[in-house]
């Protein structure tokens, strides 16, 4: 039996595209030196050399993957989108607003100085840019029918020179990105440590990547020595946890378990204790608490430790800082804080957003007591609630749909806003009503991969069919133009966030990277810093920003039309 693989490929589109994406997502994985070429990188290339060698596909299936992808990158930001308003919210916003419009300014002087049209021009932004919602954006403009097209445009030869211009700029804006926030601190003679030191100092915050411990409980006997020093004090007077960091839990006091005593009790001789707190909490307890004093008490130790992610949604917490949530004061212990995705610096003055997960570890009873305070324990479901997805899909494709007349003047919101819209709003229902809307993160991670690889794979087998002619074409001032789109705006931002916002370097240089809403140079920044600190600036402006970039796109075939 013979397979003739190539005839197999041009035959079925499905064994087709999963066979880009098998190439391209092995391709990602190689690494030169510290870079990592990325899946979105690999797949666009492999696409582009099966579109090159003459491998197509139905338009249709990029479509469904776009329209999946810009669903759950509106469903991620949805959480903290009307939340990022709080504090240095402005300060985010205008800074996308200025790296976003000083890359559309210079993509259109580029291109209409070398003449390069619509579709590549909206290509270059979107690739120079590295945002798949900016070329969604555009090409579903394009698609809905309300620009008014010239009578002799060729919507089909605009699509493909969209394509053809993000293929060719996507790395370069990759590139450029990582290496200006590489080289930028050097070049301005900044030392990112000592920036982020600076920020902790000012807010109190544990800038560094350090290593968080589980609580531990262990039993401990008060002896002759521990009565005299207590004196009848209470807990309170006595100040176990203050001075030491463990919290009592249980006492035992003639066989009788007295579970979480208040702070009025006071410890007799003879009374078992059990006391929670972190490994060196434990190791602060004088020496009659621990030497020769340490129990085994079965019903003693006998508690139900758990760590569970709480998620903030109670509106008299959201907008308040950390600290005044006593948690350890609760006998509760903060392990990490995860907004957008994104672990922030264990900062005990960072105000809290409505949607932001709190890992907490703690007696059961306890933690579920905070919960039902501050919001609610994020659901340990792999069960998708997919009558709510579908539902709020359908929103989305509704808003997508509706057009706004001024005058002689229409402008269509098309499936791309309005899908980005119902995302939006589905997460920011969810935060607030846990009962409706779950989608488990590992769920929604991988339908947002899914569709940004398949829709990649669509473009770049589109792309490369032609993508030797353009090299010949126009391919170098593309290359160029994109180099200059992907660059200058960033310098112009760092600029206006140093001089005009008065921002702190560590902060800005997080707040750009979530401005283009790349992930990997945001990891480039924390590990320059040595601090997680720049993550709070990327969470300031990765939720705006996917808004932004998406109307971007539409927005600058606008320009043209």
């Amino acid at each position: 039996m013979i397979l003739d693989i190539s005839n197999m490929l041009h035959m079925n589109d499905v064994m087709l595209i999963f066979m880009v994406l098998v190439f391209g997502l092995l391709l990602g994985k190689v690494r030169l030196g510290n870079f990592q070429l990325g899946n979105t990188v690999g797949v666009m290339s492999s696409a582009l050399l099966f579109g090159h060698l003459g491998f197509a596909i139905n338009p249709a299936a990029g479509n469904i993957a776009f329209m999946l992808f810009i669903f759950a990158v509106g469903i991620e930001a949805g959480p903290h989108f009307f939340s990022v308003f709080l504090r240095d919210g402005l300060r985010y916003i205008s800074l996308s607003l200025v790296i976003l419009a000083t890359a559309m300014l210079l993509t259109y002087l580029f291109a209409s100085l070398f003449d390069l049209g619509p579709g590549l021009a909206a290509g270059i932004l979107a690739g120079a840019l590295t945002s798949t919602p900016a070329l969604v954006g555009a090409q579903d403009s394009l698609q809905s029918g309300y620009l008014n097209l010239p009578h002799n445009a060729s919507i089909s030869a605009m699509l493909d020179n969209m394509s053809v211009g993000y293929a060719l700029t996507y790395m370069i804006g990759l590139i450029g990105l990582l290496m200006l926030v590489r080289y930028l601190p050097s070049l301005f003679g900044l030392d990112l440590r000592a920036e982020c030191h600076k920020i902790a100092r000012e807010r109190g915050i544990g800038g560094g990547q350090h290593k968080t411990y589980l609580p531990i409980i262990r039993a401990y006997r008060v002896g002759p020595e521990m009565a005299r020093w207590i004196d009848g004090r209470s807990l309170r007077e006595t100040g176990i946890y203050p001075h030491t960091g463990c919290y009592v839990e249980r006492l035992r006091r003639n066989g009788i378990i007295v579970a979480s005593p208040d702070g009025n009790t006071v410890l007799q001789q003879g009374d078992d204790i059990a006391l929670l707190g972190y490994p060196e909490s434990h190791e602060k307890l004088d020496l009659s608490y621990r030497t020769g004093k340490e129990v085994f008490d079965r019903d003693l130790l006998d508690l139900q430790i758990v760590t569970e992610e709480i998620v903030v949604k109670n509106d008299n917490y959201v907008g308040r800082y950390l600290v005044e949530l006593d948690l350890t004061g609760k006998g509760c212990f903060l392990n990490r804080i995860v907004r957008s995705q994104i672990e922030m610096p264990l900062d005990r003055n960072i105000m809290l957003q409505k949607g932001d997960v709190l890992q907490i570890s703690g007696e059961r009873h306890r933690l579920e007591r905070l919960a039902s305070r501050i919001g609610f324990i994020s659901i340990h479901s792999q069960a998708s609630d997919l009558v709510a997805f579908s539902t709020f899909f359908i929103c989305g494709l509704l808003i997508g749909s509706i057009s706004l007349v001024f005058g002689h003047f229409q402008f269509g919101i098309g499936n791309a806003v309005g899908l980005l819209c119902g995302g939006i709003l589905m997460g920011y229902l969810g935060s607030t009503h846990p009962t409706m809307g779950y989608i488990p993160p590992g769920a929604l991670r991988f339908i947002k991969d899914l569709g940004l690889t398949l829709f990649m794979a669509s473009i770049g087998l589109k792309a490369g069919t032609g993508l030797a002619s353009h090299l010949n074409e126009t391919g170098w001032v593309v290359l160029l133009v994109g180099a200059l789109v992907a660059v200058v705006p960033v310098l112009v931002g760092y600029l206006f966030g140093i001089h005009i916002l008065k921002m702190n370097p560590a902060l800005l240089l997080g707040a750009i990277t979530g401005a283009r809403t790349s992930a990997p140079a945001m990891e480039v920044v924390n590990h320059l810093a040595d601090s997680s600190i720049p993550a709070l600036g990327y969470a300031g402006t990765y939720a705006v920003a996917n808004v932004l970039l998406t109307l971007a796109g539409a927005l600058m075939l606008g320009l043209w039309f």
